[in-house]
């Protein structure tokens, strides 16, 4: 029984996790190239996007992923000489949350899934 409402609870959050996928090559599609024209000064986001350009949809969501990356962390990014902190400061929040909440999103639900992996190897014995 126990087993069973584990592979139930991790088909809900491989769902969710697929919902997540969808919304964040939505995100990309949609915006990835707004943030970017907001980030002229960052050379690191411009390097990335010249790396990542030519790769379609794909490359929009590594692009995506990699601002998340540096809105989350943007003191070392800043330390590196990697961004101007001021650009990065001054992009609007609702981009921010755009870039921040599916990523830490997917964060969590993948900890789920561990937390449900060990939860059933202890439970097996």
């Amino acid at each position: 029984m126990i087993h069973t409402v584990i592979a139930l609870a991790g088909g809900f959050i491989l769902m969710l996790m697929l919902l997540l996928c969808i919304a964040m090559a939505f995100i990309a599609h949609r915006y990835v190239e707004a943030i970017e024209e907001r980030l002229p000064n960052c050379s690191y986001i411009t390097d990335i996007r010249h790396v990542w350009s030519n790769a379609g949809l794909l490359g929009k969501i590594m692009r995506g992923s990699i601002i998340a990356t540096v809105l989350i962390m943007p003191n070392i990014h800043e330390k590196r000489g990697l961004i101007d902190i001021r650009e990065v400061d001054n992009l609007p929040k609702r981009y921010k949350k755009l870039l921040i909440i599916p990523l830490a999103s997917g964060y969590a639900l993948t900890i789920c899934l561990i937390a449900l992996r060990i939860a059933s190897h202890f439970l097996e014995r």
